[in-house]
């Protein structure tokens, strides 16, 4: 599982960026699942619930990844409360 440390430079910076929305945009496999899912967890964790996020990809197998890999990150911070929201939570596309 990718952690932040392991992020480059512009990885790190759309992490740590403050602002509300945030549209990443890059080619395939560079890495924009784990920006977004390192990005989702820093919000849960300044109080922001998962189910209060809007989380859109392009695709059914993206939207489901990133579901899955948000998962994996709140089993492994035993964020159980969030695990309860996670399927009601709108990770989805754009169609």
């Amino acid at each position: 599982m990718v952690q932040i440390s392991d992020l480059n430079a512009n990885q790190k910076e759309a992490v740590l960026d403050g602002r509300k929305d945030l549209r990443i945009v890059a080619g395939a496999g560079s890495g924009k699942t784990a920006v977004l899912t390192e990005r989702v967890l820093r919000k849960i964790k300044s109080g922001v619930h998962i189910d209060e996020l809007l989380i859109m990809t392009f695709t059914n197998a993206a939207a489901k990844e990133m579901k899955d890999r948000i998962r994996k990150k709140l089993k492994k911070e035993n964020m159980i409360s969030e695990l309860d929201l996670i399927d009601s939570a709108y990770i989805t596309t754009f169609d």
